[in-house]
């Protein structure tokens, strides 16, 4: 029986099937799960599915955490925990509150003296960072970049900065649809002494990984268009 806690349950990055990447204790705690704070109902079901489970889903409660939820809707969430229950956190894909909105759910658990229970599953930050070969004891996560090209320019520019610096891998991710416009951005403003790592489909059966200079990208430019992929430059 699980202990009153919420529980961080990883999702799968792409496509495949989840006893690929995740490990058997996951698939044992949501077999004892019957609520869950998810950020789409519907793909939520689908690898709940995948992963064997279960249950009635006409028995089972889904509240919904993503951009648009309010602090004071938040709060709600955790009544169940509170009452001893053990609830599920659930992201789109990858682990929960990385790049994500549950980090507000799990601030809330700590506010209120609830025990957080992460396991283990895929981070395309962590897998891209180890297949990279860039420095693994100094790196930054920032997220989606600005789209104004200006903007995008200038954040550029910083984090240039901070690997020359600092001696820090920056790492950073784009909108699937706008993958192949970054890499063009990038090999035209990018100092060339630096290099340019791409992690696409990770996890997946058409994984990509490389890392070249950037001048060498410039000429070898894959189609990654609705792939997700992460980037990663480092000197």
């Amino acid at each position: 029986m699980l202990k009153k806690a919420l529980y961080l349950i990883p999702v799968t990055l792409g496509n495949n099937s989840p006893e690929l990447v995740l490990p058997a204790s996951v698939f044992n705690i949501l077999q004892q799960l019957d609520e869950f704070i998810v950020e789409n109902v519907r793909s939520a079901r689908r690898f709940l599915r995948k992963a064997g489970f279960d249950k009635d889903f006409d028995k089972i409660t889904f509240r919904v955490l993503d951009k648009h939820t309010s602090v004071e809707t938040v709060s709600t969430f955790i009544e169940s925990v509170k009452t001893g229950k053990p609830v599920g956190l659930l992201s789109e894909a990858g682990v929960p509150c990385i790049a994500d909105p549950g980090a507000e759910i799990v601030k809330y658990c700590h506010f209120n003296s609830i025990e957080v229970v992460p396991l283990v599953g895929p981070s395309s930050i962590i897998l891209g960072l180890m297949a990279s070969g860039f420095n693994g004891q100094n790196f930054a996560f920032h997220g989606y970049l600005p789209i104004d090209k200006s903007k995008l320019k200038q954040k550029i520019k910083e984090l240039e900065a901070n690997i020359l610096k600092n001696d820090q891998t920056q790492i950073f991710i784009e909108t699937p649809y706008r993958n192949n416009k970054l890499i063009g951005f990038l090999t035209g403003v990018c100092q060339k002494s630096l290099k340019l790592c791409i992690a696409a489909e990770l996890t997946t059966e058409h994984e990509f990984i490389r890392t070249k200079p950037i001048h060498e990208w410039k000429n070898d430019q894959p189609d990654l268009h609705k792939k997700p992929a992460i980037f990663l430059l480092y000197k």
